[in-house]
């Protein structure tokens, strides 16, 4: 094979034999090399091929923003949480994994470990996933040497869920109206007219949606909060949590669900980050 374009120096992308585009990703497989160069297939490590256009060409941004070590790592557990779940994962789950292992590994080298909200009921709802993820945040440990631990695997089982969830279609529309109305409501206030195909937005859109599903599904949320955290979110992130607090009156106003603290905190993280890329 050949080369198609160079991300980086251990990123390239190549056509496969079916005349399908294809990354492949190895250390040091595109240094130096430039299109048309031959490619060292000793040096291939990782081969990716998404059938969702949309979802290979957010793969394609991704590339950009995180290490090969998080992309390699999120495969690995990909292929763990397929053998032991028996179970498709939607291709979306390649995106979302690695994106946010790379953030949680940088979370707990800058010393900010996050509380997860719902850490009980997903050891009591998914306990499959769970486990996995608990194999999962042990890997990356080892391999990072970071110190992740049972708040992460409760995050880490969330997508291994979100990428086999399977709504009927009446939820299904709830979820859409429901991403639409908080979209709406988060770029009128942002004063932007945000990119729907970004990486950025697909993040907000993935937490709405396990947010979205939680809501219709009626799960109770009594897990324990952490004023800490949810301080220093409104007090850094000011502008994003003002935002945060009229999506949490549209919420209880149309859906007489009440916002957590600890989901505020989640929310206005999520759109700081909107913010971020607006300026």
């Amino acid at each position: 094979m050949v080369i198609k374009q160079v991300i980086n120096n251990n990123i390239a992308i190549s056509i496969d034999s079916q005349g399908d585009e294809i990354i492949l990703i190895g250390k040091g497989l595109a240094f130096n090399k430039k299109k048309g160069d031959e490619i060292d297939n000793q040096r291939v490590e990782k081969r990716f091929y998404l059938e969702d256009e949309g979802l290979y060409a957010k793969f394609k941004k991704l590339l950009q923003e995180v290490s090969i070590e998080s992309i390699n790592i999120a495969d690995d557990i990909i292929s763990l949480a397929k053998r032991q779940l028996e179970k498709d994962l939607n291709e979306s789950i390649y995106i979302s994994l690695p994106d946010h292992i790379s953030l949680a590994i940088n979370r707990s080298k800058n010393g900010l470990n996050v509380k997860n909200g719902l850490l009980w009921e997903i050891r009591k709802l998914y306990k499959e996933e769970y486990m996995v993820a608990e194999k999962a945040v042990h890997m990356i440990n080892e391999r990072f040497g970071t110190n992740l631990g049972e708040d992460e695997a409760g995050f880490i089982a969330f997508h291994f869920v979100n990428a086999q969830l399977n709504s009927g279609m009446k939820t299904v529309t709830k979820i859409t109206t429901f991403i639409k109305e908080i979209l709406n409501i988060v770029t009128y206030h942002l004063n932007i007219a945000i990119d729907k195909d970004s990486l950025s937005v697909f993040r907000f859109i993935t937490h709405l949606k396990f947010f979205a599903n939680r809501i219709f599904s009626q799960e109770i949320n009594d897990s324990p909060e952490d004023p800490f955290l949810y301080e220093v979110v409104k007090e850094r992130y000011s502008q994003a949590f003002e935002i945060t607090q009229k999506v949490k009156q549209h919420i209880s106003k149309q859906y007489s669900y009440h916002v957590s603290d600890m989901e505020a905190t989640y929310l206005t993280i999520h759109i700081q980050r909107l913010l971020e890329r607006k300026n």
